[in-house]
C-alpha cells in the first residue's frame, strides 16, 4: 500500500512542477545554508586528538621578569603561553611526563639536493623533539621519526610532509635522500602521511587553521646551527637581547618555545602540577621568576578556549543559519498549504469513493517525504558549492575545514526529510479535514 501512496505523491509533484520546484528549492536553500555553517563550525571546533586530548597538556610558566610590563586579563596578571630554552632543558631533564616536547620555528631557504640553488624556496621549518610524532599521532608514509641520539645531538636529519615529498620527489620513497637547508645537507628519515589536526592546537592560535609546516627538524639542530628568525617568529624578552650573541639569547629568559607534556592518565595532572610548582620555586630560589606563581597546565580544549580559537561566535553563526532554515521551512509549509488546499476536489472525490482520512494523510505524508528527499539532495549540491566558494575565498585555511564527511552528509538528508515532514503535518491535517460533500458540489 505504501508504494501506491508514493506513486500518487510522485504524480502529484509532477502535476504541479512550478510549485514542486519552489518547495524543493526553498528547503534546499535553507538546508544548504545551515549545513555549510554547521560543517565549518564542526570542523573548526572538533577534538583534534580525541584518543588522548585529556592527557596532553601545554605548560605555561610565570617566567616574566620584574621589569616586564603587566598584562592584565579580567583583573589578573596574564602569563606567557611560551617558555624559554632554559626551561625546556630543565623540564626535559626532569623527565616527569610520559612524553614531552618543545616546539619552535625558524625560516630558511630549502631545496632538494638535486635542485639548483635558484630553485630553493623560503620555508618555515618546525623544530621539535622526536616525541612530537608519537604524542600527536603523526602517521608515516615512509620511514619514521628521528632517534633519541639525533634528538640529543641535534643531527642534520629531517622529516617531511607527504605534500613536499610529492613536490620534490614525485611521491617516491625519499628516505635516505637529502634536502638542503641553508647550507646544511639534511638526511630525510621519514615522510609523514596526510596529517591535518584541526584545529592545529600545538602552536600559536593564529595558525590554528593552517597546514602544518613541510619540514620538521630536531630542536637541538637549530641550537647547534644558531638559527633564529627574529623577524619571522613570535618571541618576547624582558631583557634587551636583540643584538646579542645567540648563546646569550638561548641562555636568557626569552620565551619562544611551546612545551607539551603527555601524562599516563588525566588523573596525573595534579602530580605534574605539583612538579611544575616545585620547579618554579626552585627557579625563584635561583633568582629567576620574580612574579607571583601563576603557572598552569592546559589541556588541548582548555588551551584553545583560552586562546579564543574556540569561541561563542561559531555557535552564534550556526544558530543564525538554522534560523534561516526555519524561515525557509515556514515558507515551504505555506506552499504546501496552498498546494494541498488546491487539491480539494481530488480529495473530495477520493473520499467519496471510499478513501479514509488516514489514506489522504498517508498520501500527503509521502509527498512531504519526497519533497524532503529531493530538497536534501539539492541542498547537498548547494552546500558543496558553498563550501568550494568559501575555500576559494579563504585560501589560507586548511581545505579539510570545508569538507563534509559521510556523517554530516547523512545528517543533511535526515534533517531535510524530518523537517519537511514535520512542517508538512499542519497542511496535511488541514487537507484531511476537507469535507467531500462541499467539494463534490463544485465538480
Amino acid at each position: 500500500m505504501l508504494s501506491y501512496y508514493f506513486k500518487l505523491a510522485w504524480l502529484s509533484l509532477r502535476k504541479t512542477p512550478l510549485l514542486s520546484v519552489l518547495m524543493v528549492s526553498t528547503i534546499a536553500l535553507g538546508i544548504a545554508a545551515a549545513m555549510v555553517t554547521y560543517t565549518v563550525s564542526y570542523m573548526m571546533t572538533k577534538d583534534p586528538l580525541p584518543a588522548k586530548s585529556d592527557r596532553l597538556f601545554t605548560v605555561q610558566l610565570s617566567s616574566w621578569g620584574p621589569d616586564q610590563p603587566y598584562l592584565m586579563v579580567d583583573g589578573q596578571e596574564e602569563i606567557p603561553a611560551m617558555v624559554s630554552y632554559r626551561d625546556v632543558r630543565g623540564l626535559k631533564a626532569a623527565a616527569k611526563a610520559k612524553q614531552e616536547t618543545a616546539i619552535g620555528l625558524f625560516k630558511i631557504m630549502s631545496r632538494a639536493e638535486e635542485q639548483n640553488r635558484r630553485d630553493a624556496q623560503m620555508r618555515m621549518i618546525r623544530t621539535t623533539h622526536n616525541d612530537f610524532f608519537s604524542m600527536f599521532q603523526v602517521p608515516f608514509l615512509y620511514g619514521n621519526a628521528w632517534s633519541e641520539q639525533d634528538d640529543s645531538s641535534g643531527n642534520p636529519v629531517v622529516v617531511i610532509t607527504k605534500a613536499l615529498n610529492d613536490e620534490l620527489f614525485g611521491g617516491a620513497n625519499s628516505v635516505g635522500r637529502h634536502i638542503v637547508l641553508g647550507e646544511s645537507l639534511m638526511q630525510i628519515v621519514g615522510v609523514m602521511d596526510d596529517w591535518f589536526p584541526i584545529p592545529r592546537f600545538y602552536y600559536l592560535s593564529s595558525q590554528a587553521y593552517q597546514d602544518p609546516e613541510a619540514l620538521f627538524v630536531p630542536l637541538e639542530y637549530q641550537i647547534n646551527q644558531q638559527i633564529f628568525s627574529h623577524n619571522d617568529v613570535t618571541w618576547s624578552c624582558w631583557q634587551d637581547v636583540e643584538d646579542v650573541d645567540f648563546s646569550v639569547f638561548i641562555a636568557s629568559d626569552c620565551i619562544w618555545l611551546f612545551y607539551w607534556a603527555e601524562l599516563e592518565s588525566a588523573e596525573d595532572r595534579a602530580d605534574y602540577m605539583d612538579f611544575i610548582n616545585a620547579y618554579v620555586d626552585e627557579q625563584k630560589s635561583a633568582g629567576r621568576f620574580a612574579r607571583e606563581n601563576l603557572s598552569r597546565l592546559f589541556t588541548i580544549d582548555e588551551y584553545l578556549r583560552w586562546a579564543e580559537v574556540l569561541s561563542n561566535e561559531n555557535d552564534m553563526a550556526v544558530w543564525l543559519a538554522f534560523a534561516f532554515l526555519l524561515a525557509c521551512l515556514l515558507n515551504c509549509m505555506s506552499l504546501m498549504m496552498t498546494k494541498f488546499y488546491g487539491k480539494g476536489s481530488e480529495i473530495g472525490l477520493r473520499r467519496a469513493v471510499g478513501a479514509s482520512r488516514n489514506d489522504i494523510c498517508w498520501q500527503f505524508l509521502c509527498e512531504a517525504f519526497l519533497i524532503g528527499i529531493l530538497g536534501g539532495v539539492l541542498g547537498l549540491i548547494f552546500a558543496q558549492l558553498g563550501l568550494q566558494l568559501i575555500q576559494q575565498i579563504f585560501t589560507y585555511l586548511n581545505v579539510t575545514i570545508m569538507q563534509m564527511d559521510l556523517k554530516i552528509m547523512l545528517m543533511t538528508l535526515i534533517l531535510s526529510v524530518v523537517t519537511s515532514v514535520l512542517f508538512g503535518l499542519w497542511p496535511i491535517y488541514r487537507a484531511a479535514q476537507i469535507q467531500p460533500s462541499s467539494q463534490l458540489k463544485s465538480l
